[in-house]
């Protein structure tokens, strides 16, 4: 028994590294819950499966010190193989799972980033339409961190060949809203233009808007209040704030600056910082006026 317990403790401790290996996430990036969770599991799985090993090898006529080796030894066996086989299953899923949430920590966020491209260039090499859906995972938490250009790079270098028509979409679509974080509209509305239209509802609200984000921006006022037309956000705040975004470009190029300002503050209220950064770039009329608000938000903190 002092042998299947050994042998479990060393499995155990084996376990999250076994994990964090067939992951492709560093090991220093696992939650503690993960590594105990890990930890108990695979250590769990030896005692059962050796003290059951234990009792059946006792009616054999086989000598008391090889019953102890050998139910230690199919313990920790079966208890290996069981872990590779749970690690294996959707191991890119949950690597990306977690490296992706790393990513909005940001004292990982390099280490993270570095194993999100590892995992994904390891992907491309093994299968290309998964290599794609994954990239696709890992865009929203990309630009969420911040990280614009990774995440326009990983978009631009899909396989056109490997992606499905609603994969497609979904790319253009991401790509589009890279394009006006680096404040070009030609590449954005490129990407839009490529978009087999009308697409599914959820996806179409969010290219109405942002159609109507690069008519504000070059001051085609009207043109952009009549695109964004009667489009319903009262359960949606994100497509809210995207309104919110085009409202106060039309304000600003109309010359109603208090008015652009009151809709850039409840931008600001709904979706914080980042709300007035997407008024920065790409430039428009109400460009300057969220640089402003962003200059008095960084002084009184």
């Amino acid at each position: 028994m002092a042998l299947t317990l050994i042998v479990a403790v060393l499995v155990g401790a084996a376990a999250p590294l076994i994990r964090a290996w067939i992951w492709g996430v560093p090991f220093g990036l696992l939650s503690i819950a993960t590594v105990l969770r890990s930890f108990f599991g695979s250590a769990l799985t030896v005692l059962v499966i050796g003290v059951v090993a234990l009792f059946a090898l006792r009616v054999t006529p086989i000598d008391q010190p090889q019953i102890n080796w050998l139910a230690a030894s199919i313990g920790g066996g079966v208890a290996l193989v069981l872990l590779l086989a749970s690690a294996r299953r959707l191991r890119d899923v949950r690597g990306l799972s977690i490296l992706c949430q790393r990513l909005q920590e940001e004292d990982a966020r390099a280490q993270a980033a570095t194993a999100l491209d590892r995992l994904l260039d390891r992907q491309r090499r093994r299968d290309e339409p998964r290599h794609a859906a994954l990239v696709l995972m890992a865009t929203g938490p990309l630009t969420q961190a911040g990280m614009w250009a990774k995440a326009r790079k990983q978009l631009q270098g899909l396989d056109e060949a490997a992606l499905s028509e609603s994969q497609a979409v979904l790319r253009d679509q991401a790509l589009a809203a890279c394009e006006l974080q680096f404040d070009d509209p030609e590449a954005a509305q490129r990407a839009i233009d490529r978009i087999r239209r009308p697409t599914e509802g959820s996806i179409e609200v969010w290219l109405v808007a942002m159609e109507a984000l690069l008519m504000a921006v070059r001051g085609e006022s009207e043109k952009a209040l009549a695109h964004l037309g009667g489009q319903n956000t009262d359960d949606n705040p994100s497509l809210r704030a995207s309104h919110r975004l085009v409202h106060a470009h039309i304000l600003a190029k109309r010359g109603r600056t208090e008015e652009a300002i009151g809709e850039l503050r409840l931008l600001q209220q709904e979706a914080g910082r980042a709300g007035l950064e997407r008024v920065v770039l790409p430039r428009g009329p109400a460009s300057q006026l969220a640089e402003q608000l962003l200059s008095e938000a960084d002084q009184s903190d």
